[in-house]
Parts: structure tokens; sequence; C-alpha cells
């Protein structure tokens, strides 16, 4: 491969990571935003069974909304700990700022002009080194 033909392939490797890197953003945002709700509607349903159970009153309809309230919290919580959603968007965040620093390497290669063949090539097996960690530590 000539020169400008490894700077070529390292512009195609730098936007493969851009579209990896805005893949796992997306599914940072969508999994802590799920995550987010869950813990609000959780905590929403036990200031309401505290609330219910600090009044006193003995209104039976209310006692079963108070059971039914921790109930659903209770399921929530379980499926949330199932899921295991915040280790999933943390993975997803980890996973998007590594390519976002393959990207930044690439670029900084890319400015400089005076870099031989050699010197190409071995930043070429870096950075699929590089690529080859991200892609064992991703989840999909």
């Amino acid at each position: 491969m000539t020169i400008p033909e490894k700077r070529e392939y390292l512009t195609q490797i730098k936007d493969d990571c851009k579209k990896y890197s805005l893949k796992y953003h997306r599914l940072y945002k969508k999994l802590k935003w799920r995550d987010d709700v869950i813990d609000v509607i959780s905590t929403s349903m036990n200031a309401g069974v505290i609330a219910l159970t600090i009044s006193g009153i003995s209104f039976t309809p209310l006692l079963f909304v108070s059971i039914a309230l921790s109930g659903v919290s209770y399921i929530l919580s379980q499926a949330q700990k199932t899921y295991n959603l915040k280790r999933r968007y943390i993975t997803h965040d980890m996973t998007h700022k590594q390519y976002i620093d393959v990207i930044r390497k690439i670029e900084a290669i890319l400015q400089k002009n005076h870099l031989t063949g050699d010197e190409y090539d071995q930043f070429i097996d870096q950075i699929h080194d590089r690529i080859a960690l991200i892609d064992d530590a991703r989840i999909l």
C-alpha cells in the first residue's frame, strides 16, 4: 500500500469508529433514560406507600392501594436488577468514549505529513489492536 492509500484506509477506520461511537452513544442514552424512569417510578410508589402508612387511615381501599404500590415497586426494582441496566449503559458509555479516543488518535496522525510507510503500518497495527480490545469488551 502506498502512503495515500494508508491515509485513506485510516480515514475509513475513523469513519467506522464514528458510526460505532454514535450507535453506542444512542444505546447509552436510551438505557440510561429507562433506568432513570424506573428509579423515578419506584421512588414515587415507595413515597406513596410511606405516605399512606404514616397517615394512619385504615380505609380498606387505601390499604390495598398501598400493598399494590409496594408490590409493583418491588417488581420494578427486581426487573431493573435482573436486566442490569446500570452496568449495560455504563459499558455502552465506555465503549463510546473509547471509540472517540481512537478517532482522536487517527485524526492526530492524519495531521502529520512526514510519516513513513513503516510508521503508518505500525500505527495501523496499533489501531487494529485497540479496536480489537474495544470489541472484546463491548456489549452488543
